[in-house]
């Protein structure tokens, strides 16, 4: 710091002492002992200098008669988020971590706001120097309306925002109905912040209010532009000749599909040609690429969805239907255009050679998964002979990639059965036949064979996407090893091999135990999220060192993305985009795909929460799977559906929470409660528009 010119002699010499002091106080005396003993400086100089200096606020006083060096400001780049009681966060995405400040310090912001805040140290304490709005985007809220008087106003109850005040008037007929409001603003000296009203989506509880609701909480929407429609109606169903000249023509070659049953687009499709030398299997994906160009309104909706979203009774599709449903769909019985992967194997199924490029082909027949499973296990029916082999040679590049180290682990997936009014009857843990394994096998050996396809292209590698999973963070690993070992089931975590081997190693030894489904599901938790980036890293749950998305482009924007610029390699070009606009795109597509995600639990959960309204009182066997010192989260076997038990609840003690055990013990009869444990709760309540369920603790 540059000393002001109106300081005394003594002022300069002390400020620059105390500046010299690093870290912690100096009092007069440790000053005074710095200065040379045949100076004519006196002690008590020192102290009106240090008094001077810290009125002056060129240096702190943190308490009396101590003085320090002002530290410097430190900024940081942070967003406002919201934890689960509805209180505002910030977070420093750079660093991952959560930054603590008082809730006053919130004044005026809203959540996702980008704000820049500076620190500085006052004493031993760190103060907010500034508060500055960097970005602000209009977000749209759920709640309740409030009319009165045609002044309507937004509830929001837990969701960081203060009630919302509306900039129009307000017909009383919406009075209580659920809404979405577009916040914008929040003016100087305001109590509410200001929004517009979206759409108002009915009443509480109803399924399509809280379906539409769920879509629009997570910033999608059901509808698409009219000029995204009038750009797909205006489409051509005709596959012209000179298209089809262009391309390599599969068409009188075995080919089917393999999907669920109830599924309505087919972007994947498995060819099979067998001679006395070799086999060839062709992965064909649906060329969306040739439909949705740069530039259009397609590619911008497209781009803003980034994903399709699936909830329990509906999809919300990437694409238009005419396109997703239609002329991308590969249907049987239908000429269809695919960008192609076909591997070529020797007698002893060893690829020995891979084509990549665009296609036609013409599907023989569509099978369910339930439909090519009864043929691996019956070995009859059409196409019996083609399913069974390709299903050994898929079992053989599974087994492989498990030997280099992939991860077993599989998450569980719920469907519901409705009724004719979409009332849940049955929840369902989806099953997994080797059908499933089989498409996933051939689907990621595609995926891989084009992300190393481009990376073997040139040096330096050229621009393209690709999907990377990085190995456990470390803290999180860290906690799993040491609740593993609380449970009899120690795991090596020093290197990757060992850890691979430990993971898989695990599933081995909880096998049919009680353990199994909770270490699965805590080891899925305590893994790394997949992303997106033009960043070629290693795959760490697959075990692949090069891995991309091809497979889905009607329903992943990652995967169009990759089809446009592998076909300008292909075609000895160079990339449309540069590393930082596929960077930019893959990290808003990673967000939307960790939305649709969190929309997809969001309807499970209000499914599950409806379902459970018909339980209310009712009592059931659980499972603990998550203690809080708030609470003990608990899953009724019956219904997978998890509740949560408050501590405050539980009158027969007080329970205090032991967070390295991941456990609850009662303090005057020392019972415990922890994961893993199976317990006995009453539903207590099942609040549909919140979508938890409380329950209370039977034993």
């Amino acid at each position: 710091m540059k000393p002001p010119k109106k300081l005394s002699f003594i002022e300069k010499i002390v400020l620059s002492i105390v500046e010299d002091q690093p870290k912690g106080t100096l009092n007069t005396q440790r000053v005074y002992a710095r200065i040379p003993k045949d100076s004519s400086i006196q002690k008590e100089s020192v102290f009106q200098a240090l008094l001077s200096l810290a009125q002056k606020k060129l240096i702190d006083q943190p308490s009396k008669g101590n003085f320090a060096k002002i530290q410097p400001e430190l900024l940081t780049k942070a967003r406002v988020i919201v934890n689960f009681a509805g209180e505002l966060l910030l977070k420093d995405d750079e660093k991952n971590e959560i930054l603590r400040i008082p809730q006053s310090a919130f004044k005026g912001l809203l959540p996702e706001d980008v704000i820049e805040i500076g620190f500085q140290r006052k004493g031993k304490r760190q103060e907010i120097s500034r508060l500055r709005l960097l970005k602000r985007e209009p977000r749209k809220v759920i709640g309740y309306l409030d009319v009165f008087n045609d002044n309507g106003y937004l509830l929001t109850g837990k969701s960081g925002y203060n009630d919302i005040q509306i900039d129009e008037p307000i017909d009383s007929k919406y009075d209580g109905l659920k809404a979405v409001v577009e916040v914008y603003d929040y003016p100087e000296r305001s109590k509410y912040p200001l929004g517009r009203l979206i759409q108002v989506l009915g009443k509480a509880g109803e399924h399509e209010t809280e379906m539409h609701a769920i879509v629009a909480e997570f910033g999608f929407s059901s509808e698409f532009p009219s000029d995204v429609l009038l750009e797909s109606d205006a489409i051509s169903e005709i596959i012209p000749e000179s298209e089809i000249k262009l391309r390599k023509d599969f068409r009188n070659v075995t080919t089917f599909t393999i999907d669920p049953v109830d599924a309505k687009d087919f972007d994947d499709a498995i060819s099979l040609q067998i001679s006395p030398e070799e086999i060839k299997i062709g992965i064909h994906i649906a060329d969306v690429s040739h439909y949705v160009k740069p530039g259009t309104p397609l590619e911008r909706e497209a781009i803003n969805r980034a994903t399709s979203v699936y909830l329990v009774d509906r999809t919300i599709p990437m694409l238009p239907e005419k396109l997703s449903n239609n002329l991308c769909s590969l249907k049987p019985n239908e000429d269809r255009l695919s960008f192609s992967v076909e591997l070529t194997l020797d007698r002893d199924w060893n690829v020995i050679n891979t084509w990549i490029g665009k296609g036609i082909i013409h599907s023989d027949r569509r099978f369910s998964y339930e439909e090519a499973q009864e043929r691996i296990v019956q070995k009859q029916g059409d196409f019996f002979q083609e399913i069974e082999l390709l299903n050994n040679i898929a079992l053989k590049y599974e087994e492989q990639r498990f030997k280099n180290g992939a991860l077993r682990f599989e998450s569980k997936e719920l469907r519901f059965q409705l009724d004719e009014n979409n009332l849940p009857t049955k929840v369902i843990e989806k099953q997994r036949f080797e059908a499933h394994k089989l498409i996933e096998t051939y689907m990621l050996l595609a995926n891989q064979a084009v992300a190393v396809y481009v990376f073997n292209l040139k040096k330096p590698n050229p621009p393209f996407i690709y999907r990377t999973h990085d190995e456990p963070p470390k803290d999180k690993l860290l906690e799993f090893a040491k609740f593993c070992k609380l449970l009899g089931y120690p795991i090596q975590i020093d290197n990757e091999k060992q850890l691979r081997k430990s993971l898989n190693g695990l599933l081995e030894r909880t096998a049919g135990k009680p353990e199994e489904e909770l270490l699965q599901q805590m080891s899925i938790r305590t893994m790394a999220k997949a992303v997106y980036t033009s960043q070629k890293t290693s795959h760490f749950g697959l075990a692949f060192e090069y891995y991309t998305h091809f497979t889905s482009p009607i329903r992943r924007y990652p995967d169009l993305l990759a089809h446009r610029i592998l076909f300008e390699y292909l075609n000895k070009r160079e990339s449309p985009y540069t590393e930082s606009q596929i960077e930019e795109l893959a990290k808003h597509s990673s967000n939307m795909e960790q939305k649709a995600s969190e929309a997809e639990r969001a309807s499970i959960k209000y499914k599950l929460a409806e379902l459970m309204k018909f339980h209310e009182g009712e009592i059931f066997e659980a499972r603990i799977t998550g203690v809080t010192d708030w609470g003990i989260y608990a899953t009724i076997l019956d219904y997978h559906a998890e509740g949560l038990i408050r501590l405050s609840d539980i009158r027969f003690d007080h329970f205090y929470f032991v967070e390295t055990e991941r456990k609850v013990v009662g303090k005057r009869s020392k019972r415990v409660y922890q994961l893993g444990d199976l317990i006995s709760v009453r539903v207590k309540k099942a609040n549909i528009a919140s979508r938890t369920i409380d329950l209370v603790l039977m034993n």
